[in-house]
């Protein structure tokens, strides 16, 4: 356990240095011509309508919605990155999630071969965070309009836990998911602007969404600011683990890009 522990610290710091790395070679050393470096910082509030987990074969399927009733929650992204030749976008996203919520359920719960009873003070933790490294690709590249394509590479640290004054059991885990993603860009006036951006895959045990719409208000050319909702959707339907989910952002966020560095300067 306390080597899981410490990679996980160590995926996080890893990938905080590479993102204010990211930026500090950028704004003091050669930079790639036509290239633009951006932060963005984006937090709000999560509102969980599924989130439904079993653990174990035998185990007791229930919902941290419905038998926790979870309490709408803060949150935050970090996400850093840079615009090449007006097409190749490059960013690194650190998504940390955790939902935790106390209660005397009516019923008991079999977790992973262990038996929390009813009517006795339960903690459920819910964690999902998310380390992303995302290349999109504008297909379609006009002044009002661009439409991209690309991949992501994803690790999720992931995973639930229950205690109460008897018992406690964990099953958290890091796992590695590509994805595809698109963005489309439509600038409706010069400041104002509409934002999609999705991220997602299938296959036949699960899948992972995570789609966002935003308005973008422009104040100048290195400040942007966005009001969205965005909607993470999925989960697994393992043999021993079942979990899906489907949580509500609503979230601002303030978008800054370094001055561009282009062949003209």
């Amino acid at each position: 356990m306390k080597q899981t522990l410490n990679i996980k610290r160590l995926i996080a710091r890893l990938l905080l240095q590479a993102i204010f790395g990211l930026l500090f070679i950028y704004c003091n050393f050669n930079r790639p011509a036509n290239a633009q470096a951006f932060v963005n910082l984006e937090s709000g509030a999560i509102f969980t309508a599924i989130n439904d987990i079993r653990n174990g074969s035998n185990g007791t399927l229930f919902s941290l919605r419905n038998d926790f009733k979870t309490n709408t929650s803060p949150f935050l992204r970090l996400r850093a990155g840079y615009l090449l030749n007006e097409k190749n976008h490059f960013s690194l996203l650190y998504a940390p999630l955790k939902i935790t919520e106390t209660e005397s359920i009516e019923k008991d719960i079999l977790f992973e071969g262990k038996r929390f009873k009813a009517h006795i003070p339960l903690e459920a933790v819910y964690k999902f965070n998310s380390y992303r490294f995302t290349y999109n690709r504008s297909i379609i590249s006009k002044d009002n309009f661009k439409f991209g394509l690309g991949l992501t590479a994803k690790i999720r640290d992931a995973g639930f836990s229950l205690r109460n004054s008897e018992l406690l059991s964990e099953n958290f885990s890091i796992g590695f998911v590509p994805l595809v993603n698109l963005m489309v860009n439509w600038n409706i006036t010069h400041k104002m602007g509409v934002i999609f951006l999705g991220e997602g895959l299938a296959a036949a045990k699960g899948r992972a969404l995570d789609l966002a719409l935003s308005g973008r208000y422009s104040f100048n050319k290195n400040l942007q600011g966005n009001i969205g909702y965005r909607l993470l959707e999925g989960g697994s339907n393992g043999t021993n683990r079942y979990n899906f989910i489907q949580l509500h952002f609503v979230f601002a966020s303030i978008n800054y890009s370094f001055n561009k560095n282009s062949k003209d300067t």
